[in-house]
Formats: C-alpha cells, sequence, structure tokens
C-alpha cells in the first residue's frame, strides 16, 4: 500500500495501559494486541473498536480463537496464537497415550510411588487453570453461555458436575496419585529426570523438554465419559485502537499480520500455533507430532471469559481447589465458599 509503519516494542501485558494515557492524547498506536481474557475491559473503557470484517475473513480462522476475540456479541480483534494444555508422554515409559481418562488413571496407579518420586501422571491439579478440564467435562462451567453471551449472574461453579469433578480429584490426592504440593518447577523436574511418565503441559515446557533430550510425544487429553475434555485455550489478538484515525488501514495491516503467509512465518519463528484453518491442515503443523497435538487439543478448547468478572473467579476457586487437595475442607463446602466469595467481588466491581 505504500504506507510507512512505525513499529514500538510495548510489553504485551502492558499496551493496554499505555493506549489509555496516549489514544487521549493522540499519539497513540492504530494497532494494540494483548491476551483475549482483557479484552472485556478493553471495551469497556473504550479503548478498541469492533472489527468492520465479514465472515470471508473471521471464517479463516478456527471458531473457538474468533469467539474468545467476540465481546458482547461483536468481534473486536483477528487472532495470530492459541495456546492450550494437552498430554505430553515420555515414550519410553508411556509408548501410547491412553484413549480414556480412566485407563489413565489406572496407568497412574501402576506406575506412581510417591516414595521414590515416580509419577504415572503428574500436573499443577490444585491450579485452576490446570484442573478446569475435569469441571467442564462434568458438568460444571464458570459463567452461563446465554446464546453466545457471558451471563455473569448465573455461576456454575458449585452445580454437581463441578463438586463430582472436585471429589474425583479428591480421590487422586487421596491415593497420592498427585503430590499435594506440586509446582510447575517439580512437573518440569520429574519429566526431565524421567521420574513423571505423563505430564499436562503448555507448549511452553516444550523447549525445556526437547534441551534435556526427553524423547517425548504430544497428544490431546484422553476422552472422560465418551467426550474430547475442553480445556483452557488462550488467544492473543490485535486490535483497533478506538482513537485510530485511520481504521481502514489499520484493519488492512492487521489482515496482513494475521495472513496465511505472516503466519507460516510467524510459527518457524516462534514454534506458537496458529489459529487459521489453512495452517492447521498445512503439512508444516499437521505433520509434527509435537504441534499438531497442541493444535489439536486447542481446537477442542473453550477461550477462557474475557469478560472483566473473570478477573473475581481465580484466587477464590485456586483456594477452593487447594484446601480440598490438601484435605482442609469437602468439595462441597470449598466450592460453596468460593462462589459467594466470587459473587460478593464482582458485586463490589461493579460498585
Amino acid at each position: 500500500s505504500g504506507i510507512k509503519v512505525e513499529v514500538v516494542p510495548v510489553d504485551l501485558l502492558k499496551q493496554q495501559e499505555k493506549l489509555a494515557l496516549d489514544g487521549p492524547a493522540g499519539k497513540g498506536a492504530d494497532l494494540v494486541t494483548w491476551p483475549h481474557d482483557q479484552l472485556g475491559e478493553a471495551v469497556i473503557k473504550g479503548l478498541v473498536r469492533p472489527l468492520e470484517v465479514g465472515e470471508d475473513v473471521t471464517g479463516q480462522f478456527s471458531e473457538s480463537a474468533v469467539q474468545a476475540l467476540t465481546y458482547d456479541g461483536q468481534v473486536y480483534g483477528l487472532p495470530y496464537v492459541t495456546e492450550s494444555i494437552a498430554l505430553i508422554y515420555n515414550k519410553k515409559l508411556m509408548p501410547e497415550p491412553p484413549e480414556t481418562f480412566d485407563e489413565l488413571i489406572d496407568f497412574a496407579r501402576k506406575n506412581t510411588n510417591p516414595s521414590e518420586k515416580r509419577y504415572g501422571l503428574l500436573y499443577e491439579g490444585a491450579n485452576f487453570y490446570y484442573s478446569y478440564f475435569l469441571i467442564d467435562a462434568m458438568g460444571g462451567y464458570i459463567f452461563k453461555d446465554d446464546g453466545g453471551k457471558v451471563n455473569t449472574e448465573e455461576l456454575g461453579l458449585n452445580n454437581e458436575g463441578a463438586k463430582k469433578a472436585l471429589r474425583t480429584l479428591q480421590e487422586w490426592y487421596k491415593e497420592k496419585l498427585l503430590p499435594v504440593k506440586v509446582t510447575a518447577d517439580t512437573v518440569n523436574g520429574l519429566f526431565k529426570e524421567g521420574k513423571a511418565a505423563a505430564v499436562i503441559n503448555g507448549p511452553w515446557a516444550v523447549k525445556d523438554y526437547e534441551q534435556a533430550g526427553v524423547d517425548f510425544a504430544v497428544a490431546p487429553l484422553p476422552a472422560i465419559d465418551g467426550k474430547n475434555p475442553r480445556t483452557f485455550i488462550g488467544v492473543k489478538g490485535w486490535y483497533v485502537s478506538a482513537y485510530s484515525k485511520n481504521p481502514t488501514w489499520a484493519t488492512d495491516l492487521m489482515k496482513h499480520f494475521t495472513s496465511k503467509e505472516s503466519l507460516l512465518l510467524r510459527f518457524r519463528e516462534t514454534g506458537e500455533i496458529p489459529p487459521r484453518k489453512d495452517l492447521l491442515e498445512d503439512p508444516v503443523i499437521k505433520d509434527d507430532p509435537v504441534v499438531n497435538g497442541f493444535a489439536q487439543q486447542a481446537s477442542r478448547g473453550t477461550p477462557m471469559p474475557n469478560v472483566p468478572e473473570m478477573g473475581q473467579v481465580w484466587e477464590p476457586i485456586g483456594n477452593a481447589i487447594t484446601f480440598v487437595a490438601q484435605g482442609k475442607q469437602s468439595p462441597e463446602k470449598a466450592l460453596d465458599d468460593a462462589v459467594k466469595m466470587i459473587r460478593e467481588k464482582i458485586q463490589a466491581q461493579k460498585q
């Protein structure tokens, strides 16, 4: 187009704050980027504008990635990276991934010896981000989905499905299949030492495992009750500033940044998974077993809610799962208390 573009490096998590200051002063960026769970806050603050693009554009991306960048029924951005956790397994200790989660837990029972720090399955079970798949699979949810809109008045984190999930998790801790105080460092260290046959982790761990010389593969999480578990997915997107004087050209540049050519180049540079349908089917990604394992799970994932109220969920529900893991509270009491606290925090946020 002949338009000169100035690129200013700004930390991903600080761009919203910078735009709030620079935008009204007339010196803000035309295009900005941050993770999708910050979108709702940006919309409410009036920092970004809805995109004027048709389905011919949004249809190029996975449905879940577009959903992540949609707020109150309107699309605000185009996605360039999608992330999800998946099952990473040591091929020497687990030649093939189990087809069902019951089989995976049976494998864990036979291959776990806490006194030797050996585990069949290892992950941060007390971390809500990692254990959400279990809550979702058994019928729990965070906020109710009302035809594509998030109903923050109705929480499903203490319904019968969520309680069943935490009772299941509680059993795993009682059987010592998972250590109570496990950190990311513990998970990574034991997997690299060959003491954990399989871990549930994200693409951010891959380079570390490769450098440690572990012969591993990646697969989607095995089925729970006949259904593929849905993990949280995180999406990074481009947005047009509400203060931009060139929204049409900014949108044009955004389309270029999220084109097949641009995202293929980005994938080769970073290894981050592009949510474009044509690239997910491209041999470069499809034939890479590590990347394809994460991509398959991401395509089954559900975006973290992008509403501001989500910020009030993490701490109470994280504490609830931790109390259950430590045997300090029953799943029923822990979840009822957590939901009560989440409601109070959301109410305070709105005042």
